[in-house]
């Protein structure tokens, strides 16, 4: 037992007299050197901070869907699959009170801007037995009344006449001036001769050559001379005087005219106006209609009489026109503060495998300024595309509202940095 002690002794002895190796030597200036080598690596190696968010793409002038807005049969059809449609193109009409026939005609006559001038004319483009809801029959009764009083008003015209008859009036007083001017210039002109022979009289009286009787004779033919002058004078202004009054009332009567005519279109355009009101009312409530020109897509068989719900999804029409481009992505709270307009993006489709076919890429061209709210808290996001050339060289066909994933490039960062926004946000814990 002794002698087991003491080679323990001697081992030991010898352990602590060997010399360190040279790794144990030199252990804490290779384990500072990778660490130095493990900052630099954290330094360099950099990669991109990303927010996912489900995205839609789609164009400026997305499609649009028509649903039902009442329950019923469909009694008019005007559309299928691939069909083309120009906007505002009736497609559809739910049964309802309206026969929808008479509606559509009382549509095309309404936009005619060619005004009837005949009652006759009125009942044979507008007829009174059109089979039409209370509200618009009513509307069309009130057009029809109104129509009828502008048409009797045109054709009686009493102010018309009154007009014509002023006219004629003054034609004549004109005439009569005219005369009574020229009586007055001869009347003037006797006046004057008379006027001579009386001064030539009065100098013969007074050589002797005449008697007073004579001059008296000539002064009587000189005083009716002036008479004569003096009354036609004074027919003249009462015929002048007539003038200006028989033209007051050609004007005023011109005046009434202009106004019961303003007054009775405008009642008519009135009643047109609230009628066209009550058929746009109609069409909103029991027809469907394409607010945009394009391509009908289906996605049930419809045939006339089938009956269909409220709400229910009908059609959708895409337009033919291909706007610009652009994504929609819902993007959730977290991380969203760090999303700024020209950030890349880096799209998946899932039309389209990003394996086979590569990835898409866009701009963030604008955020929402506040989320919206809901079961789902997120912001919109709308990515600029400005085509649809893959990754891969390929390019895929446009399609409207194709889904998928978009990465959004937040920032990029080295792994050194974000060790450091660790132990800052551990500092930060423990100081507050």
């Amino acid at each position: 037992m002794r002698w087991i002690m003491e080679d323990r002794v001697v081992f030991s002895e010898d352990f602590l007299n060997r010399p360190p190796s040279w790794m144990v030597r030199r252990g804490n200036l290779i384990f500072f050197f990778f660490f130095i080598l493990l900052l630099l690596l954290a330094y360099f190696i950099r990669y991109n901070e990303v927010v996912e968010a489900d995205i839609l793409v789609t164009s400026e002038n997305p499609p649009v869907a028509l649903y039902s807005k009442r329950r019923g049969q469909l009694v008019y059809m005007n559309f299928g699959a691939g069909q083309q449609v120009d906007k505002g193109g009736i497609l559809a009409v739910v049964e309802n009170p309206s026969k929808w026939e008479d509606v559509f005609y009382l549509r095309e006559q309404l936009d005619d801007t060619t005004l009837t001038h005949t009652l006759d004319g009125l009942y044979q483009k507008f007829p009174s037995d059109l089979e039409l809801e209370v509200g618009m029959h009513m509307s069309y009764q009130k057009y029809l009344k109104a129509y009828q009083n502008y048409l009797l008003y045109l054709n009686l015209d009493q102010e018309a006449l009154e007009s014509k008859n002023l006219d004629l009036r003054l034609a004549r007083y004109k005439s009569q001036i005219a005369i009574k001017r020229s009586q007055l210039k001869t009347a003037r002109r006797n006046y004057f001769l008379a006027k001579q022979s009386y001064d030539r009289q009065q100098a013969l009286l007074g050589k002797g050559v005449i008697s007073q009787q004579q001059l008296d004779g000539n002064e009587q033919e000189l005083l009716f001379a002036q008479n004569k002058v003096n009354a036609i004078k004074e027919e003249l202004e009462a015929l002048q005087v007539d003038t200006l009054s028989l033209k007051d009332l050609s004007l005023k009567s011109l005046n009434r005219d202009i106004i019961n005519a303003s007054s009775y279109l405008s009642e008519l355009q009135l009643a047109k106006q609230e009628l066209k009101g009550k058929i746009d009312e109609w069409e909103n409530n029991y027809a469907l209609i394409s607010p945009v020109s394009g391509t009908v897509t289906v996605f049930d068989i419809w045939n006339n009489h089938q009956q269909v719900s409220q709400g229910e999804h009908i059609l959708t029409v895409v337009p033919y026109k291909k706007a610009r481009l652009i994504g929609k992505c819902k993007v959730p709270i977290r991380n969203s503060a760090k999303i700024k307009k020209g950030q890349d993006v880096i799209i998946k489709l899932d039309n389209y495998p990003y394996r086979e076919w590569g990835l898409l890429e866009g701009v963030v061209a604008q955020m929402s300024l506040t989320p919206k709210k809901g079961d789902d808290v997120y912001y919109s996001v709308y990515v600029e595309m400005p085509h649809l050339k893959t990754t891969y060289g390929k390019e895929i066909e446009f399609k409207q509202e194709m889904m998928g994933t978009a990465k959004i490039v937040l920032q990029e960062a080295s792994l050194l940095e974000r060790i450091f926004y660790q132990f800052r946000g551990l500092w930060s814990d423990i100081t507050y």
